[in-house]
């Protein structure tokens, strides 16, 4: 597991609540830059199609689940399909439908069909930087692929509130149709919850693996959550995709004395795209050590037709808190639910 200290750490001593960058490794190949303020640390990299790194309460472990062995080892990936899907994990930009990723391009008629893996140009890409004391934005080339274009913007608000912005440009001459898709890694061994209105609101999807075990989230008091413990998981690892159609815009994981919670505009059922969830959790946990595993969590912003030269933008609010978790468990979910929205340090931004 990464930590945000041993991040910060590997970067410049913070000046007037934000780091100046500077190469993270002997080489010189890879760049983080870190930005603190009101007792939360976020740290970026321009590298991988522009992501967040690390994200939590300054001076301690990061919620965000980053791989930065990966990331000294391989610091400039080449932007080709075959290195796509390097698991450098952290925070990153996909468009839905997954099931579309290769049916809108004909730049490589090999991959028609495929649903793996994303656009190389939102995932291996260096971004170009634009930064202001308090804010980054991370600027991308056209995708061949998808047709778009995409920058987006990291600002580390007074109140500690993290605001996150992407827009997607559409760079060719025809339409296109995509949505926004954030996808955040937290560690294998945290809890994560999201408000649904019914136990019909999650639902399950396939495993990539047959021999592994799905997962299956509870319902209580209209909270979907899952337990990380992998008590009654036979299999080697407990793997696959919950999809969830919530009736509030955020969810939440919380780990180690920290709780994250991610904060959106809820939009219809209608408008998000029927092969998808407007939030979505993803299991990839060892049955022997779920913190040596991963969950992504997910949001899906509205599916889009844009027009040659329109775009469209996804917005989400990051805050962290710290929390007990002495008492941790389902029935103190929605307790907790309603003191970290009571406490959010991004209720007056969102």
């Amino acid at each position: 597991m990464s930590g945000l200290k041993n991040v910060c750490a590997i970067i410049v001593v913070v000046i007037g609540g934000a780091c100046a960058t500077q190469p993270a490794d002997p080489s010189g190949g890879l760049e983080y830059i870190t930005l603190e303020r009101s007792g939360v640390a976020v740290t970026i990299t321009p590298a991988f199609g522009g992501r967040v790194t690390g994200f939590g309460l300054a001076g301690r472990d990061s919620m965000v689940l980053f791989d930065a062995t990966l990331a000294a080892e391989q610091p400039a990936p080449p932007v080709e399909i075959s290195a796509a899907a390097l698991p450098y994990q952290g925070q990153s930009l996909w468009v839905g439908p997954q099931s579309e990723w290769w049916t809108h391009q004909t730049a490589a008629p090999e991959m028609q069909g495929e649903s793996w893996p994303p656009d190389p140009y939102l995932t291996t890409v260096k971004t170009r930087v634009i930064r202001t004391p308090y804010s980054v934005t991370l600027q991308g080339p056209a995708s061949p692929y998808t047709g778009l274009k995409v920058h987006q913007t990291y600002e580390l608000l007074e109140s500690g509130c993290l605001k996150l912005t992407a827009v997607a440009e559409n760079t060719r001459q025809t339409p296109v149709s995509w949505d926004l898709w954030t996808n955040v890694r937290v560690p294998g061994d945290a809890w994560v919850f999201a408000p649904v209105s019914d136990a019909a609101a999650i639902r399950p999807g396939p495993t990539n693996d047959p021999a592994f075990q799905p997962p299956q989230l509870g319902y209580a008091d209209g909270l979907a959550f899952a337990d990380p413990s992998m008590d009654g998981v036979t299999a080697p690892a407990r793997e696959g995709k919950v999809f969830l159609d919530t009736d509030e815009g955020w969810m939440a994981g919380v780990r180690d004395g920290q709780a994250f919670r991610v904060s959106f505009a809820l939009s219809p059922l209608a408008a998000i795209h029927p092969a998808q969830g407007q939030v979505e959790f993803y299991f990839n946990q060892p049955s022997d050590k779920s913190s040596a595993g991963v969950i992504e969590m997910e949001t899906h912003a509205p599916y889009r037709t844009l027009q040659p030269g329109e775009t469209m933008q996804a917005v989400q609010f990051w805050s962290i808190q710290p929390v007990s978790e002495a008492s941790l468990s389902s029935g103190h979910l929605n307790s907790l639910a309603r003191e970290l929205g009571e406490r959010d340090a991004c209720q007056s931004a969102s």
